[in-house]
């Protein structure tokens, strides 16, 4: 992996660019980095080890894909359990199963 400053890859884009399809290019921009990837289909996703690994801690009965629930693919939804709890809390509110707290409740429950 290549890391260059912004300074480098405005001096000479091109070659980083062509640099990029051959290994990876990340750009530090203050305290971050941005990656290069080249790709024929743009809106094409991409996920970092850290996001594979947290998946695979979800226990395989409950996995599900997360983009069936939410377009940002966040991992809670991943989890069928965590789904089974939402559904179960939407039915609850529809049937007239829920309460709303008063302030003075709200103040003593989250200490507001």
């Amino acid at each position: 992996m290549k890391v260059l400053t912004t300074r480098e890859i405005r001096k000479d884009t091109k070659t980083y660019f062509e640099l990029a399809e051959k290994e990876r290019i990340a750009v530090k921009r203050g305290k971050k980095y941005v990656t290069l990837i080249v790709s024929n289909k743009p809106d094409t996703l991409f996920v970092s080890e850290d996001r594979i690994k947290e998946f695979m801690a979800i226990p395989m009965q409950y996995r599900c894909n997360p983009f069936d629930y939410i377009s940002s693919g966040d991992l809670f939804y991943a989890d069928q359990r965590n789904i089974e709890h939402i559904n179960n809390a939407i039915e609850q509110a529809g049937n007239g199963q829920t309460k709303k707290l008063s302030k003075e409740e709200q103040t003593q429950l989250f200490g507001l």
